[in-house]
């Protein structure tokens, strides 16, 4: 038995229901362009709302002086995923159909390739045979698409543009509007018919994360294009922190970023991009790829990019990537580097997601004479006479400080039991009764050994969680000169 399975029509209008906003729809237009670009050639695309004196909107159009579809091809480009393109943008063969009918109703497909003596105008999308003309054309190549009767989606609120979908598209397209390299001139205007010029215009420019690093200051990450290899798959991680405050961003002669912005320090927009074709598809992803369990204000520094080479593809609503072996597997080794379970760049293990949190990038000399400092001019408790690298009589070694009497050991990281049983030595030397160990936290040895130093030799170990002493602020210039 055969079964006949018929073409509806009805998919060109179905597929206007999707799960994309606004900024994707426009992405999905861009893209198609994009993808049709002459390699070599700075490539042009203008998206333009025509509105009425009330700014109800008329129609909507997107142009492009791209390759131009061939004549060849137009039904081919029309039927949804007649022709999916690996490695490009246009991966599927959706995006166009899908943002045409989710923005309104087509109006019009013009195309040109450079060698055709005139364009090919193509009014409807359906199956079977459709009727298309030659017109005149006012560009040697490229395409133009005009959509009627727009939907409510198509805003013509002007903050709107300048706040959130500019920005966006600028962090989206950022790889093609990179001044150096520039590939893509992206427009939006919003127009009336009878006013001759735009009555709002905005160029796309390139936006990119912003980061401090923690040692040098300056706004670069950690650690750039780190390479990730499995089996049928290759991928880049690239990982640091935004500055998190107004000194941070002045010392990087830079205003801070808005609330609209897409990199803003907040929960929101914690995270790695997810790049693929040079084209962010994710934005701000960490516990939503497994990275971490929940999302927390100690990540919101968290910025970087994972850049998707090759064995890897999206859904066939680009904004996600499909959740394959390949991807699971390329997650898990971004995971191991960041949390330290495995060595990253420079065969180092580093626990990056917590470093912030905790700054174990200051050097113990330079945590030791704030410690000092702050031991000299805290007005609560205040000492007399305080003396770094303090050395007592017989043994070897040095107090890290001795105040008024008392014992100060600082350790940078976690202290342990064997910590303690130090410090205990140097009260039992010089006959002092009570001494502190300042560290980021304590083993449950550390605790032990206090408590039985404490009942068997009557003196007082104090264990001082880092966190509770002023003397973990990043440092300012003057200590990066001297301590790094």
């Amino acid at each position: 038995m055969i079964i006949n399975v018929p073409a509806s029509n009805n998919i060109f209008e179905e597929l206007g229901n999707n799960t994309y906003d606004y900024k994707d729809l426009l992405s999905e237009l861009v893209d198609n362009s994009i993808a049709a670009r002459i390699r070599g050639d700075l490539l042009h695309v203008n998206i333009e709302i025509d509105v009425n004196p009330d700014m109800t909107p008329r129609r909507f159009s997107v142009s492009d002086d791209a390759s131009g579809i061939p004549e060849s091809n137009l039904g081919v480009a029309i039927s949804p995923a007649a022709r999916q393109t690996q490695g490009s943008l246009n991966e599927h063969g959706l995006g166009l159909k899908q943002a045409v009918a989710a923005l309104g109703t087509l109006e019009s497909l013009v195309t040109k390739e450079r060698e055709a003596s005139s364009a090919v105008i193509v009014r409807e999308f359906r199956y079977g045979d459709i009727e298309a003309d030659y017109i005149a054309f006012g560009r040697t190549r490229g395409t133009t698409i005009t959509i009627k009767d727009p939907k409510a989606i198509v805003t013509t609120n002007a903050t709107s543009y300048t706040r959130t979908i500019v920005p966006y598209l600028g962090a989206r397209y950022r790889r093609f509007l990179r001044p150096d390299s520039l590939t893509l001139s992206l427009k939006i205007g919003i127009v009336q018919e009878g006013v001759p010029d735009p009555l709002y215009e905005w160029d796309v420019k390139e936006v990119k994360p912003i980061y401090f690093h923690p040692n040098t200051r300056e706004n670069r990450p950690v650690f750039a294009k780190h390479p990730l290899e499995g089996s049928g798959w290759r991928a880049e991680l690239t990982f640091g922190y935004a500055p998190t405050e107004e000194s941070e961003y002045e010392e990087l002669g830079l205003d801070a970023p808005n609330k609209f912005h897409p990199y803003r320090v907040a929960l929101g927009t914690q995270g790695l991009d997810i790049i693929l074709h040079d084209r962010v598809i994710l934005f701000h992803q960490f516990s939503e790829i497994g990275i971490t369990n929940q999302r927390h204000p100690n990540y919101n520094s968290i910025r970087g990019e994972i850049v998707l080479l090759s064995g890897f593809s999206t859904a066939i609503t680009k904004n996600s990537i499909i959740h394959d072996s390949h991807f699971l597997e390329c997650v898990g080794a971004v995971r191991d580097i960041l949390t330290g379970t495995k060595a990253g760049p420079g065969d180092r293990r580093e626990d990056y997601i917590q470093s912030k949190r905790y700054p174990e990038e200051i050097p113990e000399k330079l945590l030791r004479d704030r410690l000092a400092e702050w031991l000299t001019n805290n007005p609560l408790q205040m000492k007399a006479q305080v003396s770094k690298e303090y050395s007592l009589e017989g043994i070897e070694g040095f107090v890290d400080i001795l105040a008024d009497g008392e014992v100060w050991e600082l350790k940078r990281d976690q202290a342990s039991a064997l910590d303690v049983y130090q410090l205990f030595m140097y009260m039992d030397i010089a006959e002092i009764k009570k001494g502190y160990l300042v560290a980021k936290d304590f083993s449950t040895g550390a605790s032990i050994a206090a408590q039985a130093i404490r009942d068997k030799h009557s003196k007082d170990v104090v264990l001082v969680p880092r966190e509770q002493i002023p003397i973990n602020h990043p440092p300012n210039a003057q200590e990066r000169e001297d301590y790094y």
